[in-house]
């Protein structure tokens, strides 16, 4: 398979490289290539930013030349790491179609030949639980409630929690024709994508007492990420999934990515555009008809979502690329705008303006970019691939605020959190509960030195430390409070014990505040023996050793 091909009716003024094929007629090449300018060729991914830049820039031409070719490499790695494969289902024949009996005798002719139908008044229609292929559609009627099994739903009228689950039409909203082909189209080739990849292990919800996350499962818009409460586990239906990516910016910890673009894509396609103003735009933006100005240097950037995007994207693209980055879209998700809040104040206090602009229409598009300012001192690389979401964020804000104090960010938008541990030392006794409770490594024990250690800048603020912490007045998280400053991307030291020595053999074995508390408490239970005292002073080795010796001394 050729890599890269182009095609336009209207010819080039200007060469290609020598890796791009040019196609004068797509009707006599009946080769697949992996990616392309044209719908009109054959290829796994078409890329309209090509023709886009072609079109609008004023890159002179051994820039254009270039760039051209980086667009094409650029989605040769999306190709290379999206992993949101195309699947397909079958969708049986069953169909209810529910309303009004005017509503339901004008469809019913339409979608005869092929269903087995079904007939129920709007009204009865209480719940609807599945998703298509395997719908239970709860009918309230005369004075009971049956569940109906179907693969399909035409609903007049529907309440929004038709919407929840994918199957369910109305005609009202979507337009009847439009309903009726889909309904029929489904039934032939139902074909739907893996969008979002998931990591049980940083999950703030999985396994977790009480409500401490479930931020994904809050914001989809469909049925397609819920939480089941008693398992404290997370389901997913990728065919009821509208791929839009909005789980991925709420998640604190980086659990989800977008499987269309991937951390690991946004990272290797922006390190070829270092140096570049990088325009991101979602691949579901219309790039065909849009006439701007793209001013020198400026590289539109195809992301696979128009809500994924958070903290750790902007930093990454905006130190590749040492200018203010500019976001496209016409939406733009409340995991994503909490991410800009905290990336863009950081901006202001590390370099006096925003990191990154955005634009909802071409009017504020052409004003972003045409007020672009590059930011000196500030591109910076590192090798993030092994990184998790926290990680990346940690390492990136820490070159911007260098040795400065760049002062405290109250953090009050919606979704992205970051909170301070705070430890009474005195009450601590290095149990280290806390820090099996951390999934994300920001609060680690150091054998070593025998103590407890926090990195702010990578703690997601959940709170689960606080709540399994057995000491009283012990540990406090402040919660939406970030300080810019070096110590916040930094290990700090919150709580130190010296190591208390066996009375048997002398071996250093725990804490001692851990030892001495232990033997307070049970030392009453004990009522004097001596021995049984004794042994809560003792290594592992020797208790066991004095117990074996109190047993045999009693046969």
């Amino acid at each position: 398979m050729t890599e890269f091909a182009y095609y336009n009716s209207e010819k080039l003024d200007f060469p290609l490289h020598e890796s791009i094929k040019i196609v004068d007629d797509p009707k006599k090449v009946n080769e697949t290539f992996m990616i392309s300018n044209s719908k009109e060729l054959k290829a796994k991914m078409y890329a309209p930013e090509i023709d886009f830049y072609i079109k609008n820039s004023k890159d002179p031409l051994p820039k254009k030349i270039q760039t051209v070719l980086t667009l094409y490499e650029i989605r040769g790695i999306m190709f290379d790491y999206a992993t949101d494969f195309e699947m397909e289902k079958d969708i049986g024949k069953t169909l209810l179609i529910a309303g009004t009996k005017e509503q339901i005798e004008s469809i019913e002719p339409l979608v005869k030949d092929g269903f087995e139908l079904f007939f129920a008044e709007s009204d009865a229609v209480k719940k609807i639980e599945g998703t298509i292929g395997e719908l239970k559609v709860h009918l309230f009627r005369n004075g009971k409630t049956t569940v109906l099994p179907v693969d399909q739903m035409i609903w007049f009228d529907a309440k929004d929690f038709a919407f929840l689950q994918n199957g369910v039409y109305d005609p009202k909203k979507d337009g009847l024709e439009e309903v009726i082909k889909r309904v029929k189209s489904n039934i032939e080739h139902f074909t739907y994508k893996s969008a979002v990849s998931y990591n049980p292990d940083i999950c703030q919800y999985k396994g977790r007492e009480g409500d401490i996350c479930g931020d994904c499962a809050d914001i989809c818009p469909t049925n397609a990420i819920i939480k089941i409460d008693e398992k404290k586990e997370l389901s997913f239906s990728d065919v009821d999934c509208e791929t839009c990516g909005g789980c991925v910016s709420v998640c604190p910890s980086g659990a989800l990515d977008l499987k269309a673009s991937p951390r690991g894509y946004i990272y290797e396609a922006s390190t070829l555009l270092k140096g570049k103003i990088i325009l991101v735009v979602p691949r579901v933006m219309r790039l065909d008809d849009l006439e701007v100005s793209l001013p020198e240097d400026v590289v539109p950037f195809v992301v696979g979502g128009r809500k994924f995007l958070h903290e750790a994207h902007f930093l990454t693209l905006f130190q590749h690329s040492g200018h203010q980055v500019v976001f496209y879209s016409d939406f733009f998700s409340k995991g994503t705008l909490s991410s800009l809040d905290m990336v863009n104040e950081l901006g202001k206090r590390g370099y006096s303006l925003d990191m990154v602009l955005t634009a909802k229409d071409k009017s504020e598009l052409q004003d972003r970019l045409d007020s672009v300012k590059k930011v000196e001192n500030s591109r910076y690389s590192i090798d993030e691939l092994s990184l998790k979401k926290r990680e990346i964020f940690a390492a990136r804000a820490s070159y911007i605020v260098g040795d400065r104090d760049l002062g405290v960010y109250e953090n009050k938008n919606e979704y992205v959190h970051y909170g301070k541990v705070v430890i009474n030392e005195k009450n601590c006794t290095l149990c280290l509960s806390c820090v099996g409770a951390c999934n994300v490594a920001a609060l680690t024990a150091h054998p070593e030195d025998n103590s407890l250690r926090f990195n702010a800048s990578i703690c997601t603020d959940c709170g689960y430390c606080e709540i399994v912490c057995p000491e009283k007045d012990c540990l406090e998280v402040v919660r939406d409070r970030f300080e810019f400053k070096p110590e916040s991307f930094k290990q700090v030291v919150l709580a130190k014990d010296e190591l208390f020595k066996c009375v048997e053999c002398g071996r250093e074995f725990a804490p001692r505040k851990a030892v001495l508390k232990i033997a307070e408490q049970l030392t009453p239970v004990f009522n004097g023996d001596e021995l049984k005292i004794r042994t809560l002073y003792c290594c592992e080795t020797c208790k066991a050793r004095l117990m074996l010796k109190a047993q045999i001394g009693d046969i």
